[in-house]
């Protein structure tokens, strides 16, 4: 159904070394992105401290990880247009033709579906360890690491979340780019993407585990690291899409024909 091209082990250090010059390429747009989508979160972050959910804050960003391929399609797109020999600008996402955007939007949901699975289970799981006793910030930190329930929900929510990440990421690692360069449906890019994990697992395994890091280091900082993770992230991930380089192979009535 898609074709991918082989890649070398330590492919993921040098997506991120073009990454990080796509960036410094177009600095304003890219680390604009980074930096909205940083305020967006700091914003949601402030107002669960203010509604007293600051116990809440963690599943944030375990969730960043979850709904973030979808919002890099305007990173990708600066990549895109560079490789047009064209200037990139700040709304060329919506110069993409409408199908395309559909198929965008309808990954999206699917994205958005694992976030809200993650936000009930992680929900679920303080009920169930805190019997429902609401905590502020300092107290529910405390809790975590000092008493046996709150280290054995650490310990279990942090596998889920990881499974529900590994799983976002192997249907989206090449899924939205893919989408935002060729003329495919969602299912040919979800398709691509776990193809190139089952494929070349080492080499997507460490790429995932490059993605953790940055987005845990960036989330350690109060989200502002996120600011440049993100964008770097993102044009790293379109470096490595164009590496695998999916193509689709022709249906057989059109082998046919």
């Amino acid at each position: 159904m898609v074709t991918l091209e082989r890649t070398r082990k330590d492919a993921p250090w040098a997506w991120l070394k073009a990454g990080f010059a796509d960036m410094m390429s177009a600095p304003v747009i890219s680390i604009g992105y980074g930096a909205a989508f940083t305020l967006a979160g700091v914003l949601i972050t402030v107002g669960l401290w203010s509604i007293g959910q600051a116990a809440m804050t963690p599943v944030l960003a375990g969730g960043f990880a979850l709904v973030a391929p979808a919002f890099a399609v305007g990173i990708y797109r600066i990549n895109q247009v560079r490789e047009e020999g064209k200037t990139p600008g700040l709304l060329d996402f919506w110069s993409l033709p409408a199908g395309r955007i559909g198929q965008l939007a309808l990954l999206s949901v699917l994205l958005l579906v694992f976030f809200l699975t993650w936000a009930r289970l992680a929900q679920f799981l303080y009920a169930a360890f805190t019997v429902g006793n609401s905590m502020p910030a300092g107290e529910f930190t405390q809790f975590l690491f000092t008493d046996p329930a709150g280290l054995t929900l650490l310990v279990v929510g942090t596998a889920i979340g990881a499974v529900l990440a590994f799983v976002t990421f192997a249907v989206s690692a090449l899924a939205f780019p893919m989408l935002t360069d060729q003329d495919v449906d969602a299912v040919t890019a979800v398709v691509a993407s776990v193809k190139a994990v089952l494929q070349q697992p080492f080499t997507m395994l460490t790429w995932a585990w490059l993605i953790a890091f940055f987005v845990a280091v960036g989330s350690a900082l109060f989200f502002v690291g996120l600011a440049l993770a993100f964008p770097w992230l993102a044009h790293a991930s379109w470096r490595a899409y164009r590496d695998f380089d999916p193509k689709p192979e022709p249906s057989a009535s059109a082998v046919r024909g």
